[in-house]
């Protein structure tokens, strides 16, 4: 596939945003056509000249999500845009399937996700029904319409004294969603999201799931410091599957230095 139409993003409103160009050039190799593109404080010494950068004003952890409400879509002139950070990256290009353009919002599976109307975490939702699962922010596919919706049809984001619940991911594929889908815009099922990209590798949905059909993957646990390297938090190995995962990344060719970090990314 050729994404002409898309933009691979980051966003860094606390420091130069450095820490996501493997991610972002790693992702548009994957993704043959797309467009990199950083927006942080200031411009990175060592930016490459395909990465497009434009300047942007700080931003703490919670201004982080009301930027990405209301003011991303400012920047973005193709039809879509694809959200990636120094922990999240297109991982193969080639399991892109085309129908993911027919969505508005597709992110994948995180930890979090609305059981009536509580917000349950690490994966404890995994054998909850009914459900509306949190669609991971930090690795998402949005439409430039999609974008443009809170501004344009005045969708407010709601200021929650829960940082979780004042998250971006949790705002607009959950608490916001039904207004969404009455506007028009569509979001992606739970059973493609488990395709596009993993953050926690969570029992029940992930038993038996084949690594090998994801297109990307975002969690804190593990970030990107070169093409091919990646740190890993050793506390995050005990979860279930983990380590599955990360020697299925090692079998794809990459290398896993484990580092005890606090490293952290809206």
């Amino acid at each position: 596939m050729e994404h002409e139409n898309l933009t691979i993003v980051s966003v860094y409103g606390h420091n130069d945003g450095a820490s996501a160009i493997p991610s972002i050039q790693k992702s548009v190799r994957e993704l043959p056509g797309s467009q990199g593109m950083l927006l942080s404080i200031s411009k990175p010494e060592n930016l490459p000249e395909d990465i497009v950068w434009h300047r942007i004003g700080f931003l703490d952890y919670m201004m982080y999500s009301v930027f990405i409400m209301h003011s991303l879509y400012a920047f973005i002139d193709t039809d879509y845009c694809l959200i990636v950070q120094d922990d999240s990256w297109v991982l193969n290009g080639a399991n892109f399937k085309p129908e993911y353009y027919e969505y508005d919002y597709i992110g994948g599976v995180s930890h979090a996700a609305m059981v009536g109307n509580q917000l349950l975490l690490q994966g404890s939702w995994h054998d909850k029904f009914p459900r509306t699962l949190v669609q991971n922010g930090g690795f998402s596919l949005r439409s430039k319409r999609f974008l443009e919706a809170p501004n344009r049809l005045g969708i407010v984001h709601n200021h929650a004294q829960d940082i979780h619940l004042w998250n971006e991911d949790v705002q607009l594929s959950c608490l916001k969603r039904h207004t969404f889908a009455e506007l028009g815009m569509k979001y992606a099922s739970e059973k493609t999201i488990r395709d596009f990209s993993l953050e926690n590798v969570i029992p029940t949905m992930h038993d038996d799931f084949d690594f090998g059909r994801l297109l990307g993957c975002h969690s804190t646990c593990r970030k990107l410091v070169s093409d091919t390297h990646i740190l890993v938090n050793p506390i995050c190995v005990t979860s279930h599957r983990e380590p599955d995962f990360l020697s299925f990344l090692q079998s794809i060719g990459y290398t896993i230095e484990y580092v005890a970090s606090n490293h952290t990314q809206a």
